[in-house]
């Protein structure tokens, strides 16, 4: 069975995202790590609120937090 990624239309090609969606979601969770050790403790669904409503945020980015939101 071909699954859907998670946050557009295409093919996944991992479990949950297509490739330019699994990219966009490898550097979110890069970039979380750099984000706790600059503020200290920020849970997730806190971090990827405060980067949706950031202009400089990506809109591949913007779908996968959506769509990790929407599993929390």
């Amino acid at each position: 069975m071909n699954r859907k990624c998670s946050a557009c239309s295409r093919k996944a090609s991992t479990d949950k995202y297509c490739d330019y969606h699994t990219q966009s979601f490898k550097s979110l969770k890069e970039h979380y790590n750099q984000w706790v050790k600059a503020y200290g403790t920020i849970s997730w669904s806190d971090y990827l609120t405060k980067l949706v409503k950031m202009n400089e945020t990506g809109i591949w980015v913007k779908e996968v937090i959506s769509a990790e939101l929407k599993e929390l």
